[in-house]
C-alpha cells in the first residue's frame, strides 16, 4: 500500500515564478509608496492647491506591486498541488485579482477627480468612482470566488471601499 500522507515533489517552475512574481511585487510596492511620499513630501498645502495628482500614480503603483506579490505566493503555494482543478482554479483567482487590481487602479484615478472639482459638490465624482471600482471588482470577486473552491485555497490579499454619498434638495 502506498503512502497517502506522501506529498509532491514541488513543481520548480512555478516555485520560480512565484519567486521572481513575490520579488517582484515587493520591489513595486515599496517604489509605489516611496514615490507617493516624495509627492507628499514636495507638495505645500499652503499654496492653496489641492493634494497633487502625482499621488494617485504612486498608490496604484504600490496597489499593483501588492497584486502582483499575491499572485506570486499563489504561484509559490500552487507548486505543490496537482490537477486540473486546482489548476484552473488558481488561473481564476489570478484573473480574479488582476480584474480587482484594474478596479482599483481605476477607481483611484476616478477618485482623484474630487480634488480637481470645484465648487465642493464631491457626489457626482465619488458615484463614478464607486460605479467604476464595481463594474471592475464584482466579476474579479466572483472569478475568484469561484477560484478558491476549485483550487481549496484562501484569500491571501483584501480589499474594501466604503463611501457616501449625500445629496441636498432645495426647493424654491
Amino acid at each position: 500500500m502506498t503512502d497517502l500522507g506522501a506529498r509532491h515533489r514541488p513543481n520548480i517552475l512555478f516555485n520560480l515564478v512565484g519567486v521572481v512574481l513575490i520579488v517582484a511585487g515587493a520591489v513595486l510596492a515599496i517604489y509605489g509608496l516611496v514615490a507617493a511620499v516624495g509627492v507628499l513630501r514636495s507638495f505645500d498645502p499652503l499654496h492653496g492647491d489641492g493634494p497633487p495628482l502625482g499621488i494617485t500614480d504612486g498608490l496604484t503603483t504600490a496597489f499593483w506591486g501588492i497584486i502582483v506579490f499575491t499572485i506570486g505566493r499563489y504561484f509559490w503555494r500552487g507548486a505543490r498541488k496537482r490537477g486540473a482543478r486546482d489548476r484552473f482554479g488558481r488561473l481564476l483567482i489570478i484573473a480574479g485579482y488582476l480584474l480587482l487590481g484594474v478596479g482599483l487602479d481605476t477607481g483611484l484615478h476616478a477618485a482623484s477627480g474630487l480634488w480637481t472639482e470645484g465648487g465642493g459638490n464631491g457626489g457626482p465624482v465619488l458615484v463614478k468612482t464607486l460605479v467604476t471600482i464595481a463594474v471592475w471588482g464584482l466579476p474579479g470577486s466572483l472569478l475568484a470566488a469561484i477560484g478558491f473552491k476549485l483550487a481549496n485555497e484562501k484569500a491571501l490579499a483584501k480589499a474594501e471601499v466604503k463611501g457616501s454619498v449625500n445629496y441636498k434638495v432645495e426647493q424654491g
